[in-house]
């Protein structure tokens, strides 16, 4: 039967490692371990940053390297070559109008009686004058003599006045200004079929993208710049930066790791079987999550390794412990330190499974691959390697400085204590002055070159503000536009007043049902004799067709619908402002550059019209999480004091134990906040890991489950070293974020493990 243990033992690793390699899908973007969003719109909203139109879309800007144009052959080429790589479904320029134009000719030119203005009333008046109907004629002729005659010509035949040309003269005077304002810059969009977050595929597309363009540069003896942006390029660039901290941190520590474990209990039989353990332990978190989430964010991957300081804990405290016993009565003594580490595990679910409780998605994946972890740990701790454990007989562990450390501290404790409280009194006028991260872009400042590249990509384009806009929500598409249409209004009077200096929404592509029908209802209203013959009048003097063009006959049509506008390429301008559910429709109004109180303040009382920032969604969503994890980390703490106060029957053991935890995390975030640090949520999982793992500390000094209080020291001190190795050892990380986690926690049970014998009085010391 112990063959059979050891067999299975150690082939699960392999067995485990084939099933997460096979069945668990992994993430790395970080709006999925961040965003979830508490209401529809949210959700919505996060769903369509990660796998909508626009995060599918790059903005590709092409440079000449100096004030000459960039060849125009030259973007066209490179465009049908970039047509051809595998997964991208379409590569327009934003000043080509060629599918926009055919759009124009085959469908709007027959709804230009309904689409020709936002302010029916006061349009019309102007252009049913004399003056009005001659500009008007004067206009036509210039139309029709241009290049774009043959357009003008077939619209025309339909629209004489050029109503349809009307609404879309500002977007016309807005490309030809950006085109004249960064002439030494032509731009592309690309589409991929495959959502923006798929980091792995769109690596694959960025890359080939460099290459055709390199090829291109080469083969045409040219030295234009490519400059590419979009939600693809940060998600493969916090991927290589995940994947990259992933790969060092796992193996600088897992060498560390086992450099320490040799050093301390000198037996390579010892390290194979607690690390096969520790790989079990981590294959099956990973597992575990996956099963539950449907994926494995590598966030939680990068984090959750950091479980090995804990896990590592429960298999040294049995190894000190057993090896200093006969091989038969091995599996006795680990199963009388049982119960302390059970409760100390125990404790340690509860902390993970208080944050997990936020609603927080991050926390939510660490606290299931703690758990997962920690349970699977304790129970191959207990009942499996008991009977693997091969160390020799006779050689207690001795870390060095440990015994010392507790004979300083029996003997000098009224002046240590002097010191620690000055040292908390210190803190905790540093807790008073803690304010928390409000710009969660703060975390990733390793990826702001990303940043300015994209804003400078998108000056050259039309301006608009990435991730603001004005946010309209409808129960049906017909609702959604009418309150639209409410919104525009107050923009244009955010425009006079200087507030905003320009906005894109669905016009002059769409209007609501009601308002076409309002406006050829009007127009009728003025298609009077009177003014047949002005316009009759006004062709003549600029010796225009009357027979073809003198006639203003603009018959009633059918409201002009989403679906046919989406049935055409001007679906490639839109798609990205609608998104039409069952349920219901949301219409974005992009913004350019504005004040964002003076559109707060017009927009607050709009009903289904507001004004939105996806990173003060973030920061929101995030804050709001932070609040309730602290609020869940409260609990949390006093369910584990209720735990000690059953098992101790004892406030003051209670406070004893817990103690050397909660200090060493106060005087960590105190320090930290000192130094004038803002805290974000990583601070909030660093003081957790702190607690969770000091609270061992804590519990196995407190109730010595072995008799020998040096000996329990000395192996509180050997899973305090690896802990600390295994956080410091994120140190080395690109990331801010794991940076942070590691100074927090390693400078943390450092602290947690060094006041046990100072707050703890033992026994057997005194």
């Amino acid at each position: 039967m112990q063959n059979w243990r050891k067999f299975l033992f150690y082939l699960l690793p392999p067995l485990l490692a084939l099933l997460v390699a096979t069945a668990v899908p992994f993430k790395t973007d970080l709006s999925a371990f961040i965003i979830a969003g508490d209401n529809a719109e949210e959700t919505l909203l996060a769903s369509e940053m990660q796998s909508g139109a626009l995060s599918r879309r790059y903005l590709l800007s092409i440079g000449s390297g100096s004030q000459e144009p960039v060849s125009t052959a030259f973007v066209r080429a490179l465009q049908a070559q970039l047509k051809t790589i595998a997964g991208v479904d379409e590569v327009w320029s934003p000043e080509q109008q060629n599918g926009i134009t055919l759009a124009m000719q085959t469908l709007y030119g027959r709804y230009g009686s309904a689409l020709y203005s936002l302010n029916a009333e006061q349009d019309l008046a102007e252009i049913f004058t004399p003056q009005g109907l001659a500009r008007k004629a004067e206009f036509l002729k210039k139309a029709l003599l241009s290049p774009q005659g043959t357009l003008v010509k077939s619209i025309a035949l339909h629209d004489p006045l050029l109503l349809t040309l009307d609404g879309f003269q500002a977007i016309g005077k807005q490309l030809q200004e950006k085109t004249v304002q960064n002439g030494h810059y032509q731009n592309l969009i690309l589409e991929t079929s495959m959502a923006g977050l798929d980091a792995p595929q769109q690596s694959r597309i960025q890359t080939a993208i460099k290459t055709s363009f390199e090829n291109l540069n080469q083969s045409w003896q040219q030295h234009n710049q490519l400059e590419m942006t979009g939600v693809a390029v940060f998600a493969v660039a916090t991927q290589n930066l995940i994947q990259g901290d992933i790969t060092y941190v796992s193996i600088l520590s897992s060498i560390a790791l086992m450099v320490l474990f040799l050093v301390l209990f000198r037996s390579f039989g010892a390290l194979f079987q607690v690390f096969t353990l520790l790989a079990i332990v981590i294959l099956s978190a990973i597992l575990g999550t996956g099963l539950v989430f449907g994926y494995v964010h590598g966030m939680t991957v990068a984090i959750g390794s950091t479980l090995v300081g804990i896990c590592i804990d429960y298999p040294i405290h049995a190894i000190a412990h057993a090896q200093t016993a006969r091989p038969e009565q091995r599996t006795a003594v680990v199963a009388g330190i049982w119960p302390s580490m059970l409760l100390g595990g125990i404790t340690t679910l509860v902390g993970y499974a208080a944050l997990g409780a936020s609603g927080y998605p991050g926390f939510q994946q660490i606290a299931m691959y703690a758990g997962t972890g920690i349970i699977v740990a304790l129970l191959l701790t207990r009942f499996i390697l008991p009977s693997l454990i091969t160390v020799n007989n006779g050689k207690p562990l001795k870390v060095p400085l440990v015994v010392g450390w507790a004979a300083f501290c029996q003997r000098f404790r009224p002046w240590l204590m002097v010191v620690l409280l000055l040292a908390m009194g210190v803190s905790v006028f540093g807790l008073v002055e803690l304010h928390w991260m409000e710009d969660m872009q703060e975390l990733t400042p390793e990826l702001n070159y990303l940043k300015e590249n994209d804003q400078r990509i998108r000056e050259r384009m039309v301006s608009i503000e990435p991730g603001r806009f004005i946010l309209v929500t409808g129960s049906t598409t017909e609702i959604a536009l009418q309150k639209t249409e409410q919104a525009y209004k107050v923009l244009e009077q955010l425009k006079h007043r200087g507030a905003l200096t320009e906005y894109y929404g669905l016009y002059p592509w769409l209007l609501s049902a009601q308002k076409q029908q309002q406006n050829q209802d009007l127009l009728q209203h003025y298609l009077t004799a009177e003014n047949q013959q002005r316009w009759q009048q006004a062709l003549h003097q600029q010796g225009l067709s009357l027979n073809r063009l003198g006639q203003l006959d603009y018959p009633a049509s059918p409201p002009l619908t989403l679906a046919q506008v989406f049935a055409t390429p001007v679906k490639k301008l839109l798609d990205s402002r609608v998104i039409a559910t069952g349920q219901e429709t949301i219409v974005m109004i992009w913004l350019a550059a504005h004040q964002p109180e003076a559109l707060q303040t017009a927009f607050g009382q709009m009903d289904g019209v507001r004004y939105f920032s996806q990173r003060d969604l973030l920061n929101n969503m995030t804050k709001d999480y932070t609040g309730r994890a602290q609020r869940m980390l409260s609990i949390g703490l006093i369910l584990i004091i209720v735990m000690l106060v059953a098992r101790y029957k004892s406030g003051l053991k209670t406070v004893q134990t817990l103690l050397p935890a909660v200090l060493a995390g106060l005087l960590i975030l105190g320090v930290w906040s000192l130094s004038g640090a803002a805290i974000s949520f990583l601070h909030l999982v660093g003081f957790l890991l702190v607690v969770s793992i000091c609270v061992d500390y804590g519990i196995f000094y407190q109730e010595n489950p072995g008799g020998n209080i040096t000996l329990t020291y000395q192996a509180m001190a050997a899973s305090m070293l690896t802990s600390a190795l295994a956080f410091g050892c994120l140190g080395i990380a690109d990331s801010t974020s794991l940076r942070i986690l590691a100074s927090v926690v390693t400078m943390g049970i450092l602290l947690g493990f060094l006041l046990c014998p100072l707050i703890i009085k033992h026994k057997q010391s005194e």
